[in-house]
């Protein structure tokens, strides 16, 4: 499966992802995310034991290169709902000020409405991360509540806030916004402050 945008390309996670993933997850850009697998070896059989239907880990590339990652996991059919997390972007400094996150967001969501015909996508970021939930809430994600010290942080426990976001308001509202934000960008080249740096996604339990 590969999904193509003006700028990024979504393609399934293998096994030959399993370095560099590891390594972007090592990096102080992924201390929202799970702490994930403890080797490269591990990461690569996590990849291996994680190819299944309820879940599509993409590799995001731009320009022909990885650059990062994000994730459809939890998919439900029957209750048409899936989680939209693992998002990060590891060569921060070959992304440059493309908006590929973004795109990868919007490619995402199209399939997940359009393709798997589903009603609702959620998630689950940790207090700390102020940056995702500030860009959920611009995007339209609902706050449907808090898990009180839900994540454990070396010695300390964190909140984590539950989002979501209906198919109706992806069309309406969030996929609008994305798309107004490609297109700044390569009208321009320019993009705003809000989409200077995107964070990575928070850790969702799996």
């Amino acid at each position: 499966m590969i999904l193509r945008g003006q700028l990024a390309t979504l393609r399934l996670l293998t096994e030959g992802d399993a370095e560099i993933t590891w390594a972007w997850r090592q990096s102080e850009r992924a201390k929202f995310l799970n702490k994930g697998a403890p080797s490269a070896e591990a990461q690569r059989a996590w990849i291996a034991a994680h190819t299944t239907d309820d879940q599509l880990n993409f590799m995001i590339e731009y320009q022909a290169a990885p650059v990062g990652m994000i994730a459809l996991h939890d998919i439900n059919l029957q209750h048409k709902s899936a989680i939209l997390g693992r998002l990060l972007i590891g060569e921060t400094d070959r992304v440059g000020g493309a908006p590929v996150a973004f795109e990868a967001e919007l490619l995402v969501g199209d399939y997940a409405f359009e393709q798997l015909d589903l009603h609702k996508l959620y998630g689950y970021v940790i207090e700390d991360n102020v940056g995702m939930v500030r860009f959920r809430s611009y995007l339209g994600y609902h706050q449907d509540g808090v898990l009180r010290d839900h994540f454990r942080d070396g010695d300390a426990f964190k909140n984590m806030l539950a989002v979501s976001l209906l198919e109706k308001e992806y069309w309406a509202d969030c996929r609008p916004k994305l798309v107004s934000l490609i297109e700044l960008y390569t009208r321009v080249g320019y993009q705003p402050a809000l989409a200077a740096e995107p964070p990575p996604e928070a850790p969702h339990g799996s």
